[in-house]
């Protein structure tokens, strides 16, 4: 697609939200192939909490370092916390860097060793407009997520310990993510993504507004034929109407 034909809208991220969550992700990966975006589909590990619910939202994106076998000398954490003291600590700042409509996407680099994240945490992002979380790791509080309203959760895994620990070493900074067709899938920051039942998929930033409109196109298309199909239209109709569907 030339870049010429890349429309653009003057919205906002939680307009977008609202609009993609009128979206399955057949319809977003068809979209993106008409663009000529391909392989930004994340692995199949991971999986949604919860599997009726949708996933849409600007990536706020965080990359993570394992604190495991981690030794600081006792002037080494002072200085940390003294440094923590002026310019607030990792935590504080990515949940200062919370929008609405942004989904938080952590880059743990393969670290599965304690849980990242938990209820509170999510609890705190959400009362500053997060819809949302891909996280590379593993998270905690599992039963009390599921109970907080609308917010969509995909991860490799879930874990009760805490201890082991970890680092925010980036904040809106490019992450890696394990990819599906490819090793890893990069996400930048303000790239839109993509969850439902089918898996995560990441829309670059530059075509989030043209994969709309066109899955918009798509999905009306789409009803229209299952109201034909479902009213008795000939077989042989719909395959010389439609092709394979």
């Amino acid at each position: 697609m030339n870049k010429r034909e890349i429309r653009h809208l003057d919205i906002s991220p939680m307009e977008r939200v609202r609009r993609y969550k009128e979206f399955y992700g057949g319809c977003v990966s068809d979209a993106l192939t008409r663009c000529g975006v391909l392989n930004t589909v994340l692995s199949s590990k991971f999986y949604s909490l919860r599997q009726d619910m949708i996933l849409a939202g600007e990536a706020l994106t965080i990359k993570l370092h394992s604190l495991a076998g981690e030794i600081m000398t006792d002037e080494e954490r002072k200085a940390r916390d003294e440094e923590w003291k002026k310019i607030g600590s990792p935590q504080k700042r990515m949940m200062m860097s919370v929008y609405p409509g942004c989904v938080i996407c952590f880059d743990t680099g393969g670290d599965m060793q304690p849980a990242h994240f938990g209820e509170m945490s999510c609890t705190l992002a959400q009362a500053h407009g997060c819809v949302g979380m891909v996280i590379a790791g593993n998270i905690r509080d599992t039963r009390h997520v599921l109970r907080m309203e609308d917010f969509p959760v995909f991860t490799l895994g879930t874990r009760p310990n805490a201890f082991g620990g970890w680092r925010i070493t980036d904040i809106q900074q490019p992450i890696y993510l394990p990819g599906h067709l490819t090793h890893y899938v990069r996400v930048n920051p303000g790239d839109f993504i993509f969850g439902d039942t089918d898996g995560v998929q990441v829309i670059p930033k530059e075509f989030v507004d043209e994969v709309m409109l066109i899955c918009e196109d798509i999905v009306a298309k789409e009803n229209e034929e299952r109201r034909l199909i479902r009213e008795g239209m000939p077989i042989d109709e719909v395959y010389a109407t439609y092709g394979d569907l």
